[in-house]
């Protein structure tokens, strides 16, 4: 296959200096080294973009960005800090306990046990008391509560037992007359009168009599398939007589809650007879808020009260928690089962519903303490002797007046629980709490790299519901199938407020179309129509693919296609490539590294070389694959000989 040449920005920097024919001169950092080397210590290098990237060579670069390096403000210090906990890069709410890379690739950030001077404030101790600062520890504590829910009874459609007739006749002898007559199991329901059920008995008789044991099984196979049941086909055995009126018994007991025929009626195969339903056990739906839904588990005790039925039992079990949550009330399900064997509890009856939460411990401070702003979520640590410092957490559970610790805090820690107000803004005043120990916030723009642009791990599954309708459309194609409609309204219902929070940058460009693309699948769900769609659509995320997490789709198994000749794209799951177009051949198109940069980021960078038209500079187009001249034009008039692979 293949191979796509690709530049790293300080590679175009060393080659740009070729083609001009200017040599390096010295450098700042050359002479901050000489000025190091003196002093008999180690200088160190950064990024100015990534400070936390560290090196010792003084003509490095950032393997991130690939900006030269410049020195740091002195020599490192001889002993070693501890690392409290790794912050994310780009300033989100998100911290780790461990190393880490984001989805763009990039390393958290250590945070040391000694926090830089600049990032606290001092408060004289009289002032504390004048603003009445309290503080509190982190520490584990039970979540242990009663949260209370409303719910209706409903029967138990695990004892419903339905009647359907399987073969055409007349009904006779009906014994339940109407709904609500109470059946035992085994009793009479009806007799049916039924020319086929007539010569499927005298087959059977027959076989009886010839004693052919194989057509006996298979004759009496028949007679349960149409309806006939066991104790009456046991008879019929013994007997040897036909019967003209076939008796129906109740399997099951129960209350008749549907009847469907009345005596006399002829009834079709299919044709619903009647619906027994037994109300020994009901169930209960509750509504449960979705803030406590994390607290419920199936099996946990209930206690219940019911203001129509005082003597029904007062417990009963979760048995099972539905899946989805009504997007107007917010809340879900919950399913509840309940001994009614005294008969006190009726379908639609209102009940009470108490749930008595596990005293689980978890690491929490006072919900008072945590403050949500721009900023993300994020607490005031008291370090102690007046000193005031902010910090990101992540947040969890929130009852009894705490608030759960995901991360961000350790056991015993100090948080301001009271007047952290105002230390927030003195902070903020002294420029002190406005980065909570992250990089200063990013401000993304119409220039803005889509690899640089603020996405944390939310808004990156909002755009994976774009690419995972890629990968649906490309399945229905495939599997020949068509697309439900309904499935691509979760992607544009997030379409808008991503539109909302990237308005001016690179990113509306890839939303607008792929919006585009989606309404239209709406209405091609197959064939050609649904085609051009998913190329569409391809064609507004390829940016965003090779450009904006190239890293994340790799990680998760994705593999991009180019069809050969078109070069229309398709994304799936690994395997062997599955063309949605049709039988033509087709190419991987590879991952680009985000430690060099985007395959586009290197189309353009070539371009600009080609533009200069030195010969060093025509010399090297021919060392570009045929595949990147052929996805740019621009490219096909400059080479001066036949190019070849890299």
């Amino acid at each position: 296959m293949k191979q796509t040449l690709i530049f790293t920005a300080s590679a175009l920097t060393i080659l740009l200096a070729a083609c001009s024919g200017e040599q390096a001169l010295p450098n700042r950092q050359t002479a901050t080294a000489q000025t190091a080397s003196e002093s008999g210590e180690a200088q160190q290098y950064t990024c100015p973009m990534h400070p936390h990237y560290i090196s010792t060579d003084p003509n490095g670069s950032c393997p991130i960005c690939g900006m030269d390096l410049v020195p740091t403000s002195g020599p490192s210090s001889s002993g070693e800090r501890e690392i409290l906990y790794y912050k994310h890069p780009m300033g989100q709410p998100d911290t780790s306990p461990v190393p880490k890379k984001d989805s763009m690739g990039m390393d958290y950030i250590p945070v040391y046990a000694e926090a830089p001077a600049s990032s606290a404030v001092i408060v004289a101790p009289e002032m504390i008391q004048t603003m009445g600062v309290r503080v509190a520890a982190a520490e584990t504590a039970s979540f242990a509560q009663t949260v209370r829910a409303f719910g209706t009874v409903e029967s138990n459609e695990r004892l419903e037992a339905v009647s359907v007739s399987r073969l055409e006749g007349w009904i006779e002898n009906l014994t339940v007359r109407a709904e609500g007559d109470s059946v035992r199991p085994g009793a009479l329901l009806y007799r049916i009168y039924s020319p086929e059920l007539i010569a499927a008995q005298k087959d059977y008789i027959a076989a009886l009599t010839i004693g052919n044991e194989n057509r006996i099984a298979a004759v009496r196979q028949r007679l349960r398939s149409i309806g006939m049941q066991n104790t009456t086909i046991d008879r019929l055995t013994e007997t040897r007589e036909v019967r003209e009126r076939v008796p129906v018994y109740a399997e099951a007991g129960g209350t008749v809650d549907t009847l469907e025929v009345r005596e006399g009626d002829y009834v079709k195969p299919g044709t619903p007879i009647l619906r027994l339903q037994s109300y020994a056990d009901v169930w209960v739906i509750a509504s449960i808020p979705e803030q406590d839904l994390a607290f419920i588990d199936t099996g946990m005790p209930v206690s219940l009260d019911f203001p129509s039925a005082p003597k029904a039992p007062g417990e009963g079990r979760v048995d099972y928690i539905y899946p989805t949550i009504n997007p107007k009330t917010r809340t879900a399900d919950v399913r509840i089962e309940i001994d009614n064997s005294a008969g006190y509890l009726r379908p639609g009856a209102y009940a009470d519903i108490g749930f008595d939460l596990g005293g689980e411990t978890r690491l929490a401070v006072p919900t008072e303490a945590i403050l949500r702003d721009s900023r993300g979520t994020h607490v005031i640590m008291a370090l102690g002797d007046g000193r005031f410092a902010g910090r990101a957490v992540r947040t969890g559970v929130s009852a009894n007046g705490l608030t759960e610790i995901l991360s961000g805090l350790a056991p015993g820690e100090q948080v301001v629980a009271s007047g952290q107000f105002m230390l927030d803004s003195e902070v903020n005043l002294r420029e002190g709490f406005s980065k909570l120990q992250a990089p200063p916030a990013f401000t993304a723009g119409p220039d803005t790299p889509l690899s640089q642009l603020p996405v944390d791990a939310i808004t990156l599954a909002e755009i994976d519901h774009f690419t995972d309708m890629a990968l649906y459309f490309h399945e229905a194609m495939t599997d020949r199938y068509k697309i439900d409609p309904y499935f691509v309204d979760p992607a544009l219902g997030l379409g808008e407020g991503l539109r909302s929070r990237f308005a001016g940058t690179k990113l509306i460009a890839v939303l607008e179309p792929a919006e585009t693309a989606l309404r239209a699948a709406k209405d091609a769900r197959e064939g050609d129509a649904l085609a051009t769609t998913l190329s569409d659509l391809m064609i507004a995320l390829e940016p965003w693919l090779l450009e904006g997490a190239p890293a994340h789709y790799e990680t998760a198994g994705l593999v991009l296609f180019s069809e050969t000749g078109t070069g229309r794209l398709w994304l799936q799951e690994g395997g062997p490539a599955r063309n949605p177009y049709g039988d033509g051949a087709s190419e991987i198109v590879d991952w680009p590294d985000p430690m060099t940069g985007s395959v586009r980021n290197a189309r353009r960078s070539i371009l600009m070389l080609v533009t200069g038209r030195s010969a060093p500079c025509q010399t090297l187009i021919s060392t570009i694959s045929p595949d990147v001249i052929h996805r740019n034009p621009e490219l096909q008039n400059s080479s001066p000989g036949p190019s070849r692979t890299s």
